[in-house]
């Protein structure tokens, strides 16, 4: 008896250690609760990257036009994705149903006008405080499916929209307002002579990033409008292929512009990987958006400034100023808080469903929740 009672105790004592050995340790339970978050934070990271990219070509000795990066990123993203497509037979692929291919002309378009914006504003801002502008787009989209679409625009987005307007004046602060400013913050290492702007290209810069922020509302309406009607990827290679097609075009059309021959095999690498990172984002955004769909998830969505931050410092030695510090954190505490807001909303009573999210769209968050409820009424489905 006391031996049945031994083997039992070392049987016992067997299963317990094994299941001390299949037990997860401490980083991979938070791998595993934090799979979505961490995917959304290596896509920011490679947005940054891209921009980074970006604004080191057209920096360089040998600079090139923003609609000549355009292509190169386009040409190989728009690659890529039509093989995606073809091998895994999305539906109605390559043109998408004959009902929306004008929405998605018009759609891609606008994609296309709020690239080049954004583009051409690195050249004469620090990747920080452009990439700030991007965060005025889901509020001015909000508002701007309140009237063409009929959608909710609620007090918190009006809010949250004036106090980021006014966080885009604190950043610009015109000497009409503030009057001459001295608000450089000291670094370790002077800054590059590339990064000397005059104030006049300045505030052009930031002109066209809120012209690019128009450009890419547009656009994310115009998803909204075409709903579930067709495939996002279509829409994001509709967007890649007119990219394409106006920058190769706008090179040899426009007076002074062509193609610039990349130099050695390090600008070749770097647009090379521009176009397959633009590829790569895709999928970390569609994976991380799908494993989780809460405000926290939503929220990574803004450490992109923090590598944009980082990618100044290392490789320009520039940091924004105390002004656009402010600013900056001005435009991102009340877009975050307008974020938060509408994910609170959404999760009262909507059952997020699986679905295929691209780069243009991730800032929507989930204000793309809520117009899936809005499609189960009768009104207009989002697609991405």
């Amino acid at each position: 008896m006391s031996g049945n009672e031994q083997n039992h105790g070392e049987s016992l004592s067997s299963s317990s250690s094994n299941g001390s050995e299949t037990k997860p340790n401490a980083l991979q339970k938070v791998w595993r609760n934090n799979k979505g978050v961490f995917l959304i934070l290596l896509a920011q990271a490679t947005g940054s990257t891209m921009d980074a990219i970006v604004r080191f070509l057209q920096q360089g000795g040998h600079g090139m036009h923003p609609f000549q990066v355009i292509f190169a990123r386009m040409s190989i993203t728009a690659l890529l994705s039509s093989i995606y497509m073809w091998c895994t037979k999305v539906p109605d692929f390559p043109l998408g149903a004959p009902s929306v291919r004008g929405w998605l002309i018009l759609r891609a378009l606008a994609g296309f006008f709020g690239l080049f914006c954004l583009y051409y504003s690195v050249h004469y801002l620090p990747l920080a405080e452009a990439t700030v502008f991007r965060f005025l787009v889901p509020i001015i989209t909000a508002w701007a499916c309140s009237i063409f679409l009929g959608q909710t625009f609620s007090r918190t987005e009006f809010l949250a929209g004036v106090i980021a307007l006014l966080g885009v004046v604190i950043i610009a602060h015109p000497a009409a307002i503030f009057g001459r400013v001295d608000d450089d913050i000291e670094l370790p290492h002077k800054p590059n002579k590339i990064d000397e702007v005059s104030s006049g290209q300045r505030l052009l810069a930031i002109f066209v990033s809120v012209i690019g922020v128009l450009g890419a509302s547009a656009a994310y309406t115009l998803i909204r409008v075409i709903g579930s009607r067709a495939h996002a990827l279509i829409s994001v290679n509709y967007f890649a292929l007119i990219s394409t097609i106006g920058s190769a075009g706008a090179l040899l059309v426009l007076p002074g512009m062509g193609f610039t021959m990349p130099h050695g095999a390090r600008e070749w690498l770097l647009l090379s990987l521009l176009g397959v990172l633009g590829f790569v984002l895709q999928f970390l955004l569609t994976a991380g958006l799908q494993l989780d769909r809460t405000s926290k998830a939503t929220s990574m969505l803004y450490t992109g400034i923090l590598f944009a931050l980082a990618f100044d410092w290392a490789i320009w030695g520039v940091f924004p100023g105390f002004w656009s510090c402010i600013g900056g954190a001005v435009v991102i505490a009340s877009t975050l808080w307008s974020a938060l807001q509408k994910s609170k909303t959404a999760s009262a009573g909507v059952v997020p469903k699986k679905k295929v999210v691209d780069e243009e769209s991730a800032l929507l968050g989930a204000q793309t929740e809520g117009s899936e409820e809005a499609a189960r009424t009768g009104a207009v489905r989002n697609s991405e």
